[in-house]
């Protein structure tokens, strides 16, 4: 049974991201930023000062992607990087003065999608599905992360 439901599951998230993309790239596209980074923005307007490292975990991306991307924000001028004046090793992240805005804009582009998306679907039924989607992407990353930290010789 399972077997039989995964490949209309996997169109559907395939499409969904796509098309998600699509949105936020569109929506985005007066702000520097599009679909990669607008995450990061965001997670830096509500958590400024945040580490890299924090906003790998929470994220779920490798450092190499991260790193990428804190040079691209650095790049457009939406973020600066400071170092801790207890632990030079250690770096925070905070949004500029040109990032906030990108931040709001980015806001507003996920209350009109979820509007979107949301449309004649009940409370209940988006709940369930948020619970199954984040019980999912749980159950990838598991998988995913064990055999990346494993290739890399890293124990968790």
């Amino acid at each position: 049974m399972k077997e039989q439901n995964f490949s209309e599951i996997g169109r559907c998230v395939s499409i969904f991201d796509r098309l998600m993309k699509m949105y936020y790239d569109r929506s985005l596209s007066g702000y520097e930023i599009g679909w990669g980074q607008q995450f990061y923005v965001e997670y830096l307007y509500e958590h400024p000062g945040a580490s890299p490292q924090e906003m790998a975990e929470v994220i779920r991306v490798d450092r190499a992607t991260l790193t990428k991307i804190i040079k691209k924000l650095a790049e457009v001028n939406y973020i600066r990087v400071t170092v801790d004046e207890r632990d030079r090793r250690v770096k925070h992240l905070y949004l500029t003065e040109k990032g906030i805005p990108a931040a709001q804009k980015i806001k507003q582009v996920h209350a009109g999608f979820y509007d979107v998306i949301s449309g004649e679907i009940s409370p209940d039924e988006l709940r369930l599905t948020e619970k199954t989607l984040k019980k999912m992407a749980d159950n990838i990353n598991q998988r995913v992360w064990h055999r990346m930290e494993a290739d890399h010789g890293e124990q968790k």
